[in-house]
């Protein structure tokens, strides 16, 4: 028989892509700034002062002005006490009516002045002591954003996670096919 008969196979054709599961990771990061303390220091000589004014003064060595006021004092008290001593002798005189003679107990009377004495240490009052300058500290306070000298800025880490799926495509990469051919040169006709 001329017959002839070629036949093609079908064929799949697959492609895949495997899948992929990516990770990648940012630690996270603490930045700190610091800033040294600081002090600010103010240094000056001490200087002791020493007021002996009330000491000199209770001990009857006064300035100027202080002795015309205790004299004013002093002259104001006697005006006083003279002004009170005659008032009490007018009173004794306009009483003469009572018996007695006033003239002779008003001359005994100023005869013999009483007087009070007393003891004191002098001087009678302290020196007043005061000491200015030294050294003054102040500590400079921190700023916005600091604590104790330190400032922590956090700055968080990420996480990323990328996935791609897994993809298969099939297709036909051959179809299956029969090719019958007469290749003789004669035919019969009554088959």
């Amino acid at each position: 028989m001329n017959l002839s008969i070629t036949q093609t196979y079908a064929k799949i054709g697959i492609e895949t892509t495997p899948g992929r599961f990516q990770m990648k990771s940012q630690p996270a990061k603490i930045e700190l700034e610091r800033r040294p303390p600081a002090v600010n220091i103010h240094a000056e000589l001490p200087k002791v002062e020493i007021d002996q004014y009330e000491c000199f003064a209770t001990s009857g060595l006064k300035n100027f002005l202080d002795l015309a006021r205790e004299g004013a004092q002093l002259g104001y008290r006697q005006a006083f006490e003279y002004i009170g001593k005659v008032a009490v002798d007018g009173d004794t005189f306009a009483a003469i009516e009572q018996g007695g003679s006033p003239i002779a107990d008003i001359a005994e009377r100023d005869a013999h002045p009483e007087h009070e004495f007393g003891i004191v240490a002098m001087p009678g009052a302290r020196p007043k002591i005061s000491v200015r300058g030294g050294i003054q500290f102040q500590p400079e306070y921190d700023p916005i954003g600091f604590r104790w000298g330190v400032k922590i800025n956090v700055v968080p880490g990420k996480f990323i996670a990328d996935y791609i799926p897994a993809n298969v495509n099939i297709f036909m990469r051959q179809y299956n096919s029969v090719d019958i051919r007469y290749v003789g040169s004669n035919m019969d006709i009554y088959a």
